[in-house]
């Protein structure tokens, strides 16, 4: 019997995404904010190399949870940060009604929403929150979105990549595994005592390119120049300093060597690097697709590094003037 799962975030990039792979191997449910948009068939995924397909799974709005006649297994959370009133307002719902709490699967960008997510579960359910799976998400692939004649075109390139790992609560990951190899995303596991590392290790993808968006550059662009190039290696040599002081490891994820990478940022002096940031440039342009990177994350991108290097005492001021240089603040 197909699993029933919900996906919350239908209609911005990663939900849409989520909900149509994994619709073609579960019973699937979305939940969406433009709803009459997605029923109108005004709502497209594009893969990469093909045709635009008309993205057709059933869509509720907020207001319509908690359905009687369906009852989630898992619910993938593919909202923007920060998640602590979602997770509220959706599981509050399995609470009043007397109803198991499903499996929580976040996948948000940063490091703090697991805390987030916890906290809030703790609110709704008291001590009976450690009997909830909940499952931290990384996902390696650029997703773009546009807007043309009123219609919405969600865009990605195949294979989905993910990494995985428990956060809190009973049981494995067996059933995830099953899935994800039936919708043919390629997913790579790692055990609990790992998930923080595992959201350290994305982070660093995600900083990289934020500087050359700062200066309103595409990657290939920034890394070009000298003085962007720097600051692009600096916050990551800040970024580094302050993950190991924290007790934090990089983990090398299949395709995206972070581990190997961050071990030659840190090692070699940037001046060292500086012939090298062609190469880079190529090297991180094509993982990306060309896709531009997006900057309305910065908080739980350098603000992170930020609020991380003040807790264990290490300067960051190259992470603070990117952000000042976007919010005006810090």
């Amino acid at each position: 019997m197909k699993k029933k799962i919900a996906v919350i975030g239908v209609g911005g990039r990663t939900g849409t995404m989520f909900a149509f792979e994994l619709g073609k191997v579960s019973n699937l449910l979305g939940i969406g904010k433009d709803v009459e948009k997605i029923k109108n068939k005004k709502l497209f995924v594009e893969r990469k190399e093909e045709s635009p397909k008309v993205f057709e799974e059933r869509v509720i709005s907020d207001s319509q949870w908690l359905l009687e006649d369906f009852l989630p297994e898992i619910v993938f959370l593919a909202t923007k940060n920060p998640v602590a009133s979602v997770v509220k307002f959706y599981y509050r719902k399995f609470k009043e009604k007397n109803l198991p709490p499903p499996t929580l699967v976040l996948s948000q960008n940063g490091i703090g929403c697991i805390e987030d997510a916890l906290s809030s579960l703790k609110e709704v359910f008291s001590e009976d929150f450690s009997k909830i799976r909940v499952i931290r998400l990384s996902l390696f692939n650029p997703i773009d979105q546009k807007i043309e004649n009123d219609k919405v075109y969600v865009n990605y390139s195949l294979p989905i990549r993910v990494s995985l790992a428990k956060a809190s609560g009973p049981g494995d990951l067996k059933d995830l595994e099953s899935l994800f190899k039936e919708a043919r995303i390629e997913a790579t596991f790692f055990p609990p005592p790992k998930v923080k590392d595992m959201e350290y290790s994305k982070l660093f993808f995600n900083l990289i390119g934020m500087a050359s968006a700062s200066h309103g550059f595409s990657i290939k662009e920034g890394f070009q120049n000298p003085g962007v190039f720097q600051e692009e290696i600096g916050a990551l040599k800040e970024y580094i300093k302050v993950v190991l002081a924290s007790g934090g490891e990089f983990l090398n994820i299949p395709h995206y060597p972070v581990k190997r990478l961050n071990f030659f940022i840190r090692i070699f002096p940037t001046k060292i690097l500086l012939p090298f940031r062609g190469y880079f440039a190529s090297l991180i342009a094509e993982g990306r697709e060309g896709k531009p990177k997006q900057i309305d994350e910065i908080r739980y991108y350098n603000g992170t590094v930020v609020s991380l290097g003040k807790k264990v005492g290490i300067a960051r001021p190259i992470n603070q003037k990117i952000i000042k240089r976007v919010l005006n603040q810090w």
